[in-house]
């Protein structure tokens, strides 16, 4: 019994800590997505009459991002899983007489902020670290069309090609193209400009997939150039058809950072799987 009782809070903790875990963005394309970035002082904490919803209000105390500067904001928030009866692990709150740093955004014309998946966080004990706080101090000079992003830089708009793709894969499937295939997959990289032009594409190969192999531009901001997208030759029928009609797809979507109208320099990882009747193709 007590076995099968520490294994129940065992994995009730590790369904804690992980449940909400995800990619953090960068704070530089945190701030770039922000209308407001500062630092501030919880000065209340009021409940709503049926305690369903509280409003925290901050003195803010510096303001990292050039816009208005108000003296104070409120935020809503959904109250504690005591209060709601609807307790989860993703649950997070904002307490009187913290302090915080906070990337404040607009979500359905509310201001608003985020814990998982944010940059915004409690300071009043750890600090900000040297490297997030050299981000924060030269943010506002940051030239965003020096670097190439990928998904693991922060929250993009998922392009696509301004032409069907699926029916030119379709194309190939009539003509029987892929009954000619052994291998059931082919994984390709590519780089689009901030106008949805392509750049250039080729086979995804190590050399794309590890930070490693990248060249650090700017460590002020920790955002990497990744290298030269050519790296080696294709070898079967299936990456030779595949990657010719890749490049052929000249236009596409332009990528933003979230929330924004913010166009960027983008790396896109693509999957190309033979199937039975089709060749599917995941973004």
């Amino acid at each position: 019994m007590k076995k099968i009782l520490f294994l129940v809070i065992f994995m009730f903790s590790f369904i804690k800590t992980n449940a909400c875990s995800c990619q953090i963005p960068k704070p530089i394309v945190e701030f770039e997505s922000a209308k407001y970035v500062f630092e501030g002082n919880v000065i209340s904490k009021v409940y709503a009459k049926d305690s369903l919803i509280y409003t925290v209000t901050f003195d803010i105390t510096k303001h990292y991002k050039k816009s208005d500067s108000p003296k104070t904001l409120e935020f809503k928030f959904k109250s504690e899983g005591k209060y709601t009866g609807e307790w989860t692990s993703c649950d997070w709150n904002v307490n009187k007489n913290e302090k915080w740093l906070v990337y404040a955004y607009y979500w359905n014309d509310k201001l608003t902020f985020g814990y998982y998946c944010s940059n915004s966080k409690p300071i009043e004990k750890t600090g900000i670290s040297k490297s997030e706080q050299k981000v924060l101090n030269n943010a506002n000079s940051f030239e965003i069309d020096r670097y190439t992003f990928t998904s693991l830089d922060g929250q993009f708009t998922n392009a696509k090609p301004k032409v069907d793709l699926d029916s030119i894969l379709r194309k190939y499937r009539d003509k029987n193209y892929g009954e000619e295939y052994n291998e059931n997959r082919v994984d390709i990289v590519i780089d689009i400009d901030k106008n949805g032009n392509l750049i250039s594409a080729n086979l995804t190969s190590k050399e794309h997939m590890s930070i490693e192999n990248n060249e650090i531009i700017d460590s002020i901001y920790n955002l990497n150039k990744p290298k030269n997208i050519e790296i080696r030759t294709t070898k079967t029928n299936f990456e030779k058809d595949i990657l010719k009609i890749v490049k052929s797809l000249i236009a596409w979507d332009k990528t933003f950072i979230e929330r924004t109208k913010t166009s960027v320099r983008i790396r896109k990882f693509l999957q190309f799987y033979k199937k039975t009747n089709e060749i599917k193709v995941f973004y």
